[in-house]
């Protein structure tokens, strides 16, 4: 038994009826490349001898009465390896839409937390002879680098396959235990909560010069900006201070409050063209990726008369997982906070903003530690922690107040090599993130080979049509492409 950090557990508490903290991939293969002419055969015959090398998939959620402490994980008894990987097709003629509007509803379903929190779907019925790998994974086990060495541990990395690392040691499922024995554990990690916050408020304390300008623009979120700042000196107020927001975000049609219902769409673009875009102008690749994405919402607010004043901030989630952490299940992740200079109408300058905001931001980010998050989480009271989410659903407060935030943006390194499923070569790799309470948008991009995936999930009700946005991606690195051929002649 293996109890769930704070962090961990904290996407277990943000699920609601609308909001939940389970995040996807989506693959695709050519079915005539793959071995026994079925990838849902030859997976079903294949995992079984890798499911020692994935931890994941054979755990379940225990959760602890009232609310006391965090979960624990339990090697489930009932394992059902039939119950998680299941077989669906498009109807004619299987084009990418109808594969996204299935992927939509399937992401729309929450995980059953009575069983192993995964599942995997092969989708045929493609044109092309194509077929989809659809896996959903609970946000509480994995983050971006962690299911990225997932998806790698399920596929091959020759067509031939490999051999598979042998068992060290015996699985061996645990008894699930009652509530009087979960009830103890959490009366004793109750016991423990005064001595976690007082360790907390000491590291904090220590820290404030580095965290009070990163709380600047939540608390005029919160409608706390005129009040007197404690923690030292506003941003506003500081010499030579880096360039970050300096308030909440301006609202815009997504920035609302959310339904369970989803919207995906995907594009796959150049990733040597944003190269050159990175090198033309001196910035990083993820300027450019987070350039693309600015491009593109400043476009689609322009179309529908929504544009604000006012540049949009995203939040941009930073790993900061190290080299001996491979492997490890968990979340190991902070967000920075940039803003995206949708305001700025130049591409070339909207980039150069990009660049110098996440560069502040990073310097930001490295001023705090990366264990502050896990710190905060690891003694908020679960209870609480549930019940807040759920009276902020119910009393619609994002539709009360300015977002801290506007949307999510995050770039994910993905393998250079190409990999197989069952002998077919895995052709894209499309993320399918999760969106948040006030936050109807998600953009997530996944770089494999020499391409980049791009993967849009909305609220449906908040962004219908997220296919515009992957036009408008095209688009934008095709302009910015253009340019930085222009700066190099």
């Amino acid at each position: 038994m293996q109890q769930l950090t704070g962090l961990d557990a904290s996407f277990l508490y943000m699920e609601t009826g609308a909001q939940f903290g389970h995040v996807g991939s989506l693959t695709l293969y050519d079915s005539r490349e793959a071995r026994e002419g079925s990838l849902y055969r030859a997976l079903r015959q294949t995992l079984p001898e890798r499911l020692h090398l994935l931890p994941p998939f054979r755990r379940r959620i225990v959760e602890v009465p009232f609310g006391l402490d965090h979960p624990y994980w339990i090697e489930d008894p009932n394992f059902d390896l039939d119950f998680h990987i299941r077989h669906i097709a498009v109807p004619p003629p299987g084009t990418n839409e109808q594969l996204a509007e299935l992927v939509s509803h399937l992401h729309s379903l929450p995980l059953d937390r009575s069983r192993p929190l995964w599942q995997a779907w092969v989708i045929e019925g493609l044109e092309n002879g194509q077929v989809a790998l659809y896996i959903k994974v609970h946000h509480c086990t994995i983050d971006g680098v962690s299911g990225v060495e997932m998806t790698s541990t399920v596929l091959d990395r020759t067509r031939q396959g490999g051999a598979v690392p042998p068992v060290r040691d015996r699985w061996r499922p645990e008894p699930i235990p009652g509530d009087a024995v979960m009830f103890a554990r959490g009366l004793a990690g109750l016991a423990l909560q005064p001595g976690k916050m007082v360790r907390f408020a000491i590291r904090s304390a220590r820290d404030l010069p580095g965290i009070a300008p990163m709380l600047a623009p939540f608390a005029d979120a919160l409608g706390l900006g005129r009040l007197p700042w404690p923690l030292g000196p506003r941003r506003s107020e500081q010499v030579d201070a880096p360039a970050l927001p300096q308030s909440a975000a301006p609202r815009t049609s997504f920035n609302r409050s959310i339904t369970p219902h989803r919207r995906f769409a995907f594009i796959t673009l150049s990733l040597e063209d944003a190269r050159k875009v990175r090198r033309a102008f001196g910035t990083t690749l993820n300027d450019v990726v987070m350039a693309l994405c600015a491009g593109a919402l400043r476009r689609y607010l322009e179309e529908r008369g929504e544009l604000p004043e006012q540049a949009l901030v995203a939040s941009v989630p930073v790993s900061v997982r190290s080299a001996n952490e491979k492997a490890t299940y968990s979340n190991r992740v902070t967000a920075v906070i940039a803003e995206l200079a949708t305001d700025e109408p130049d591409p070339v300058k909207r980039l150069r903003r990009i660049h110098d905001s996440m560069r502040a931001a990073k310097e930001m980010q490295e001023a705090v530690p990366a264990s502050l998050l896990q710190d905060f989480t690891q003694f908020a009271t679960p209870a609480l922690f549930a019940q807040a989410a759920r009276i902020a659903a119910r009393l619609r407060i994002a539709d009360r107040m300015r977002p801290p935030f506007n949307l999510i943006i995050s770039n994910v390194p993905g393998p250079r090599e190409p990999l197989y499923c069952a002998g077919a070569q895995m052709r894209t790799y499309y993320p399918v993130s999760a969106v948040a309470e006030g936050q109807g948008m998600n953009i997530t991009v996944q770089s494999y080979m020499d391409q980049l995936d791009f993967g849009v999930i909305t609220c449906r009700e908040l962004v219908s049509d997220p296919w515009r946005i992957t036009r408008y991606l095209g688009e934008a690195l095709e302009e910015l492409t253009k340019l930085a051929a222009a700066a190099g002649s």
